[in-house]
């Protein structure tokens, strides 16, 4: 059977975690590094958001994925099945069940709010939003990954680890942003600001800061944990239902965990360099 620990040497979380650590704890020296950090923040984290359906559309074509009891050989294609455990991770980014609205839309409030307590116009949030010309080559590099030919098995198991290491680190992402830029700032202005200031839609009013508390805390497992252990199903299901034996489908998608480790780590440190030369200060080599 298939473990997250399979994939233990393919990711090391400390060092991707001390790079997002690092960035949050510069983003806090002013609000508007904030937004600055939020908003590069929230423009990476969309291009998963639209990758993940169309991996599960791939894998979803796919004839590699065939029950080996099926009475009827014909009728024996379960890719669907593999599929729906990767886009469990897409159904509350569509809509979440609290709001209505999607998670990007979440995302959006939350960087409104942060324009407003850094006292930005929409000229100048604009501005801000123009001059992040270093991400698309981030987002492009996170849709290559999620990308998969149907007839391509290795590239299927690929991305499909990219998925399942995302997932993983998702709830430590946001577990870090929590705890340095709202729990460690709790008592000052801007936790005054995020308790005092809500946001309203047609089915329910949450807080600005409720698009990173429901992708976890350091007190709350968030909906990543659930979404990592359904991609780690899927692997489980490639091995049921395709000729790759597990030792093969571990070293695919070790590659796949590999590639998030670096574009994760690569972000993280570009945002912060980013975030230096804003505040002149030194920026590491």
């Amino acid at each position: 059977m298939i473990t997250l620990e399979d994939f233990r040497g393919y990711l090391n979380v400390d060092e991707v975690n001390a790079a997002m650590e690092s960035t949050c704890r510069d983003a806090i020296a002013s609000p508007e590094l904030m937004h600055l950090f939020m908003q590069r923040f929230a423009y990476y984290s969309a291009s998963y958001s639209h990758s993940v359906p169309i991996l599960c559309g791939n894998i979803g074509r796919s004839q590699h994925f065939r029950d080996p009891h099926a009475a009827i050989p014909s009728y024996a294609n379960r890719a669907m099945d593999i599929a729906a455990k990767v886009f469990s991770a897409s159904v509350e980014e569509f809509r979440d069940p609290r709001t209505g609205v999607s998670h990007r839309t979440l995302a959006y409030a939350l960087l409104d709010h942060l324009a407003k307590y850094a006292g930005l116009s929409p000229e100048a949030v604009e501005q801000v939003v123009q001059t992040g010309d270093w991400l698309p080559e981030m987002t492009q590099f996170v849709q290559k990954c999620y990308q998969a030919k149907p007839d391509n098995l290795v590239q299927i198991v690929r991305a499909m680890g990219f998925h399942a290491a995302a997932e993983t680190i998702g709830g430590n992402e946001c577990s870090i942003v929590n705890a340095v830029l709202f729990s460690g700032q709790r008592q000052s202005s801007f936790g005054q600001f995020i308790r005092q200031h809500k946001v309203r839609f047609e089915e329910g009013v949450v807080s600005p800061w409720y698009w990173i508390v429901i992708h976890g805390t350091d007190a709350t497992e968030g909906l990543e944990l659930g979404h990592a252990e359904d991609a780690i199903q899927a692997l489980n299901l490639v091995a049921q239902y395709s000729t790759a034996s597990e030792a093969q489908i571990i070293s695919w998608a070790g590659h796949g965990f590999r590639y998030l480790a670096n574009i994760q780590t690569r972000f993280f440190r570009r945002a912060q360099q980013e975030l230096r030369e804003h505040a002149k200060l030194p920026v590491a080599v």
